[in-house]
């Protein structure tokens, strides 16, 4: 069949006649790539810090050579960096420090061609880019760690730079610091020698270029576990030293996901060695650093938190970003997908290979699934396109562009596109002139469609079974009922039609569905009788799909197509049929079938009938935590004769598990919260304590106990870190209990740099100061606050 699409393809690209210029068809103000006068060849940077004031020390030299006949001034980017002293080609210069950065007059214009050298001695206390965590507790309950996040544009706010990826240059960082820490930087280590002060010096350096955004900083303490990929690569593994026990779970399929991607992508990893390494309150999942991976320490998982949340597909995104991103990166916004695409497609693919193809479909599914549900329908070629865009939608983009080229087309195209650009910036364009130049396939088409527009096809499908003139065939029917308008067109793509019989045969046909209706028929020569027939098995295509089928067919497919997505959606379609109808073919499904999501929703489909409970018992006790979970979570009410079914949930193998189950049932049978409290004594859960605190938020449900309400107010402290707080702070406003303490810890919070504290904290202060009681409270605590400025501003939003 992929010999047919390549073949087909060829056909319908020569009728393409427009070729695309990284365009999209909405206004986007961020295609451009921005202007510069100079070109940034390497970056030299010497810091230490006084990490309770928050302080940057440094000292950075930058190499450069005018791109312009004549440059008068220097422009870098670093708002709030204070300039002790610089020099231009070792003599003092001039400089002008604004909002943005600081602009350097050389005394003399300086010219194209040349090598010059900008020194800059400064000092900064930056609220972005550089986050000391820790340091100030007063409890000194929490981590000491320094650490960076540049992308997009923070890395400004600690060094000052040139802070766009559109000029790529090489690295050094030398660091200044106490000998009892470990320090991680890019590239190679060259040199870490102790001081007699009590300090130590760590070198590190790039020997590639790459943008100045993945600059990256690490310092904590940490063990340092080293393997090889099966090239030979180092690969070494951070992990905090009392987690020891943590480190299979959190590192699984560490080795297995590199080689694969490194042989996948054909291409071999760029950069000397491969470094990871978690920290405490990162406000994203992970960040590709060039050679130095950074992630949340919450991924650092012991055997229970794994079945709720892993690092697998992170590890995998990240180390794709290898590649896509930081060998080559985007030019401009409008490219940004080019990495996060890729980054998301080869994670999927990778997860495959851990946990094979009905988990890769169902991640593809999954992807579908949110790309369709993102009302904003910009492409994903658009620079302020929403994230679910160029992440999820992406990524079957580019799954959708290998079902159209094969596999093996797309992986020498791909190989073709890296070694084209290594090391340099890349747009829309590069990619597909890798494509049609491997190939010789004219692609315009496809990017027009599904990287320059925006919105996916809705299909209306029908099939009729005709006899005529002593002849039998599968009609089908397919019409693209979405609307049209100038950012959403009708889509071309190949679809596969099956029509499966009663006695195992099956015929296909492949067809290119591009008009608004389309008739497709499919022989059926030997008269056989129709069992199930799939528009698009294994759903291949991003798409919204009605196809009406009845009952007698579905039960068919359901138990027969190859396909567990196929046999998925038609146990979807059995909803609104009525139990007793469905009960004896779903039992049959869920008994044939292993993956999770297939079992979870037959049995979601009897929960509260209480003459099928067998069918909700089965999945309560099956073997694989994602059903018994997937379960735990759908049920909305414990019958009581389940009651013991569900307690058994609370020893499960999964903390959301324990945490859902405890909850839902001390809902249903308040008299025994005493007995299922005695059950999770002691549990802690996954990081953030679900399960400890959900514990103290119920057990004050049924007394006062001024040692647990304090427990839980301590938890909302910067002795803990952000996900902890966040749980503890909602835990308080159910309860509706707040004092002094909270309040304090809840007004640093909200002016936290990481979002996924700030918002949780000022939820809690608005929650409050809502209700009369408290508003007094609220407003002589912001009163009392220490701040000015911007900060204030931030805390008497919170009585708005």
């Amino acid at each position: 069949m992929k010999k047919f699409l390549s073949f087909a393809l060829l056909l319908a690209g020569m009728q393409v006649s427009a070729q695309h210029t990284n365009v999209t068809y909405q206004y986007d103000p961020g295609s451009a790539m921005r202007d510069h006068n100079v070109d940034f060849r390497h970056m030299r940077l010497i810091v230490s810090f006084e990490p309770e004031k928050g302080l940057v020390i440094g000292d950075v030299t930058h190499r450069f050579s005018p791109i312009r006949d004549v440059v008068d001034s220097i422009f870098l980017d670093g708002p709030g960096i204070r300039v002790k002293k610089a020099w231009l080609n070792g003599k003092e210069v001039k400089y002008k420090t604004t909002s943005d950065g600081i602009i350097f007059y050389p005394p003399a214009p300086l010219k194209r061609g040349e090598v010059d050298s900008l020194q800059i001695s400064y000092e900064a206390n930056p609220r972005r880019g550089i986050y000391f965590i820790g340091w100030n507790d007063p409890n000194n309950l929490s981590r000491k760690q320094i650490w960076t996040q540049g992308q997009g544009i923070d890395n400004r706010h600690w060094f000052p730079c040139y802070d766009t990826p559109n000029d790529k240059l090489v690295t050094e960082l030398i660091v200044i610091f106490d000998k009892n820490y470990k320090v991680l930087s890019n590239g190679v280590k060259l040199e870490e020698k102790e001081q007699k002060d009590g300090m130590k010096i760590w070198h590190y350096s790039m020997s590639h270029p790459h943008a100045s955004y993945l600059v990256m900083l690490g310092i904590g303490k940490y063990d340092v576990k080293e393997t090889k990929s099966a090239s030979g690569v180092p690969l070494r593994q951070w992990y905090y030293p009392e987690w020891k026990d943590r480190y299979d779970y959190t590192y699984k399929y560490n080795e297995k996901i590199f080689n694969f991607l490194e042989s996948e992508i054909g291409v071999p990893y760029g950069w000397e060695s491969y470094s990871q390494i978690p920290v405490q309150d990162f406000m994203f999942g992970a960040m590709e650093n060039t050679s130095a991976t950074l992630f949340g320490d919450f991924f650092e998982v012991d055997g229970r938190s794994y079945n709720d949340r892993n690092y697998v597909a992170v590890n995998a995104h990240e180390l794709a970003h290898q590649w896509f991103g930081d060998m080559v990166t985007a030019r401009s916004g409008n490219s940004h997908w080019l990495q996060e695409s890729f980054a998301t497609h080869y994670n999927i693919t990778a997860e495959r290979e851990c946990f094979g193809q009905d988990h890769f479909d169902w991640a593809r599914r999954s992807a579908y699934t949110s790309a369709i549900n993102t009302a904003d329908k910009k492409s994903i070629s658009h620079s302020q396109t929403p994230t679910s865009n160029i992440y999820q939608k992406g990524s079957v983009v580019l799954e959708m562009l290998k079902y159209v080229t094969g596999r093996e087309g797309f992986n020498r195209s791909v190989k073709r596109y890296l070694l084209a650009h290594k090391y340099e910036n890349v747009d829309g364009d590069d990619l597909m002139n890798a494509f049609e130049d491997e190939l010789g396939m004219p692609l315009a088409w496809f990017w027009d469609e599904w990287v320059y527009r925006g919105g996916e096809p809705d299909y209306k499908v029908s099939y009729e079974d005709v006899t005529s003139g002593g002849n039998r065939h599968t009609q089908f029917v397919v019409t693209q009922a979405h609307a049209t308008n100038e950012v959403i067109g009708l889509f071309k793509m190949p679809f596969v039609f099956e029509v499966h019989y009663t006695d195992g045969t099956v015929d296909r046909k492949t067809e290119w569905i591009e008009r608004e209706t389309q008739v497709v028929q499919v022989p059926n020569a030997g008269k056989r009788e129709v069992a199930f027939v799939l528009f698009d098995p294994n759903s291949e295509v991003l798409k919204t799909v009605t196809f009406e089928k009845p009952f007698e067919m579905l039960k068919a497919q359901a138990l027969k197509a190859p396909q567990m997505l196929d046999r998925y959606d038609a146990v979807v379609a059995m909803r609104d049929i009525p139990a007793e109808k469905k009960r004896d073919v779903l039992k049959q499904v869920y008994e044939a079938n292993t993956f999770h999501a297939i079992k979870t929703e037959i049995a979601s489909q009897f929960l509260g009938d209480k003459s099928n409970e067998a069918m909700v018992k089965m999945a309560l006790h099956d073997k694989d935590v994602l059903v018994r979970k997937g379960i735990m979570i759908n049920t909305k009410a414990i019958p009581a004769s389940l009651e013991a079914d569900y307690v058994a949930l609370l020893t499960d193998s999964s903390y959301i598990t324990i945490a859902t189950a405890l909850e839902k049932l001390c809902t249903a049978f308040p008299a025994n919260t005493s007995k299922y409290l005695a059950a999770t004594k002691g549990i802690e859960g996954t990081n953030g304590r679900n399960v400890q605190i959900k514990w103290l938020e119920i057990a004050l449900t049924e007394k006062d106990d001024a040692s647990m309400q304090q427990q839980l107010v301590d938890f909302t402290s910067q002795s803990y870190e952000f996900v902890t707080r966040g749980n503890a702070m909602a835990a308080l406003r159910r309860l509706n209990y707040f004092n002094d303490a909270a309040l304090r810890n809840c007004l640093s919070a909200s002016l936290s740099s990481n979002g996924r504290l700030a918002g949780p904290a000022s939820e809690t202060v608005r929650y409050f100061y809502a209700q009369d009681k408290f508003k007094k409270q609220i407003a002589d605590g912001i009163a009392a606050m220490d701040v000015s400025g911007k900060d204030r501003e931030t805390l008497n939003k919170l009585m708005n």
